[in-house]
């Protein structure tokens, strides 16, 4: 497990090295220097998921090299032109085409299909978690909610779809929340991943400084994470908790802070 934890440590930090490095370097290139850091940010979670998921077998540096390259050239194509962002949505295709091929070895982690009232049922609950932060947002805070650029709107939703809500179940309640929970038991493992989840979703710089809107998505992305973890174990399958979690940020994005 310490090699597995090193090997995330590692991949990610490197992920991340690359894309503040980039953003340094290219920071004046209308905005490229940033796309190339947050591409690389959420390459350096896959590569770090396909680490875990496969043992440290070396085996895993080609699909991680695949899958890396297809979430920074989305993210370039992104900030390139308005209609990049759809690029987001090869990623997962990407993902899926190389998991097949270690679909024996992927079961334990979760890359299984599941049964359509589970899917459903992950749909439910970031459709509760989502409308119920929003309600809570407009009483509370005041903070309104509407879709008033609908390209922007659907630009953002892929790249949740094909970067955030993919890297966030394949590392966090794939590799490291199943590998933990053969280990220990639901709890502890749940609450290690959905710890590293929200770490990594507040230190996202495209989340809102506020205090009070800080405080709120860590209590609400603290309930999709556990949610999330319920749904992988119950199921067997990563597919509830990701759907969950496309709804939970389709329901989001409406919110205006």
């Amino acid at each position: 497990m310490a090699r597995a934890v090193g090997l995330v440590a590692a991949v990610t930090a490197l992920g991340t090295g690359a894309g503040l490095a980039a953003e340094s370097i290219l920071g004046g290139a209308a905005g490229m220097g940033h796309a190339f850091a947050g591409g690389s940010v959420h390459a350096g979670f896959l590569a770090a998921g396909w680490a875990v998921a496969l043992g440290g077998r070396h085996s895993w540096k080609g699909p991680a090299l695949r899958g890396a390259l297809a979430l920074v050239l989305a993210s370039v194509a992104a900030r390139l032109f308005a209609a990049g962002a759809f690029a987001y949505l090869l990623v997962p295709f990407v993902l899926a085409r190389d998991a097949d091929r270690w679909s024996g070895l992927l079961g334990r982690v979760g890359w299984r299909p599941a049964e359509p009232r589970a899917i459903l049922l992950g749909a439910v609950a970031g459709m509760f978690l989502g409308f119920h932060l929003l309600i809570t947002a407009r009483m509370t805070l005041g903070y309104a909610a509407s879709v008033p650029d609908t390209g922007t709107y659907l630009a953002a939703l892929a790249y949740d779809v094909g970067a955030s809500a993919v890297t966030a179940e394949w590392l966090f309640r794939g590799a490291i929340f199943s590998t933990l929970w053969w280990r220990w038991s639901f709890w502890p493992a749940a609450a290690a991943s959905t710890g590293c989840a929200l770490i990594r979703y507040l230190l996202d710089p495209s989340l809102p400084r506020a205090i009070e809107a800080m405080a709120g998505a860590a209590f609400y992305l603290v309930l999709l994470g556990l949610a999330s973890c319920a749904l992988r174990a119950w199921s067997g399958s990563l597919l509830p908790g990701y759907v969950a979690t496309v709804v939970f940020f389709a329901v989001y994005r409406t919110l205006h802070v």
